[in-house]
């Protein structure tokens, strides 16, 4: 799966984008590969995607819906933190 990041998210994860592998038969949910991505880029970046809007393949979802969303290897997901994160982790411009 292709993991697209924006913003703030790309700030933390110095990458746009990143490939992970899923199995066919250990599907993972979106709560599942924000578990991954806050143990691979720490804390912080728990801070933004805990308000952060997923889209996968193109359509957005909402909040509830994470932790049913199945996710499979040729998805393309995308997190998007809205603007006003930038503010409160002290990103602020001048």
């Amino acid at each position: 799966m292709k993991v697209l990041y924006f913003a703030a998210v790309r700030d933390i994860t110095q990458v746009e984008s990143d490939d992970i592998q899923v199995l066919p038969d250990a599907p993972w949910t979106l709560t599942m590969l924000t578990e991954h991505l806050v143990s691979t880029y720490g804390e912080k970046l728990q801070k933004i995607v805990d308000h952060a809007i997923y889209a996968v393949n193109m359509e957005y979802v909402d909040k509830e819906d994470e932790a049913n969303t199945q996710l499979s290897q040729n998805d393309e997901v995308a997190i998007i933190p809205p603007v006003s994160e930038m503010d409160e982790m002290g990103m602020k411009e001048p």
